[in-house]
Parts: C-alpha cells; sequence; structure tokens
C-alpha cells in the first residue's frame, strides 16, 4: 500500500506534503527524525507544517514514535508491508546512533487500574548494532 491509500483509509485529506512525509516514512522502514525527514523532502519545506503533517499522521495512527539515545523523537510507519506493525520496541545501536524496528516481538501486556486508559507505551533496547559490532570488543549480554 503506498502513502496516497494510506491517508485515503485513514480519511485524511491528501497534501503534497503528507504523501511525501508518508512515503518517505514507509520507504526507509526504520524511524527517523524530523530533520531526516525534512532533508529527504523535495524542496524547501516551512518547519511548522512538518511537524503539524508528523502529529498528525501521529495522532490518526499512520505513524508512532520513539525516543533515541539523545531523546530526538522519531517516527516510523504503522505499515506491516513497511516492516513496522505498530506497538513494538526498537533497537538502538549507542555507537552510531541508528534506530530499528524489533517488530517480530510484541511488548508486553500491561496490567492496569480498572479505568486507567493506556494512550500508548514504547520500550526502546540499547545496544550495538551488526555493523558496528565488528569495531568494539564483544560485551555482555544484558
Amino acid at each position: 500500500m503506498n502513502a496516497q491509500e494510506f491517508l485515503d483509509r485513514a480519511e485524511i485529506r491528501r497534501t503534497p506534503v503528507r504523501e511525501a512525509v508518508l512515503g518517505i516514512l514507509l520507504e526507509e522502514r526504520r524511524p527517523m527524525a524530523y530533520r531526516e525527514v525534512a532533508a529527504r523532502l523535495p524542496g524547501r519545506q516551512d518547519r511548522v507544517t512538518l511537524y503539524r503533517t508528523l502529529l498528525l499522521l501521529l495522532e490518526k495512527g499512520l505513524v508512532h514514535r520513539a525516543q533515541d539515545l539523545e531523546g530526538t523523537w522519531r517516527f516510523c510507519a504503522h505499515a506491516p508491508s513497511a516492516g513496522c506493525p505498530g506497538n513494538h520496541p526498537h533497537f538502538v545501536c549507542r555507537v552510531c546512533g541508528r534506530m530499528s524496528c524489533l517488530s517480530g516481538i510484541a511488548l508486553p501486556r500491561l496490567e492496569m487500574e480498572p479505568q486507567t486508559v493506556v494512550e500508548g507505551k514504547q520500550m526502546v533496547v540499547y545496544g550495538i548494532c551488526a555493523s558496528c559490532a565488528g569495531k568494539f570488543p564483544r560485551e555482555r549480554e544484558v
């Protein structure tokens, strides 16, 4: 499914910026920071428009977000076809900072008090990615 179909299905009016942003996230298949998305957009986009677009897509459930080591929010498309099925943990390499989805692992079920409303879950696993592992001595797995 492409960006236009996702927007239509979510009943979001299509605009060139919305289509481009969602298209980038679907294509990249990894969580991306605002600055990474902005750098891939054609032409110069208004900063406020891009932030509002990301927040609208988040609100409508087309993307989710997780924080990296520096506390930067990274956005990822909610699309099984893009390797990102929804609420799941993320892995962040503490050497290169790259974040990836751990889509084969479900987040744990939370036992909540009655009347409690959970609005989102996030779990981030930190370590050294396969690309960086050869550069450093092997550390003990947690």
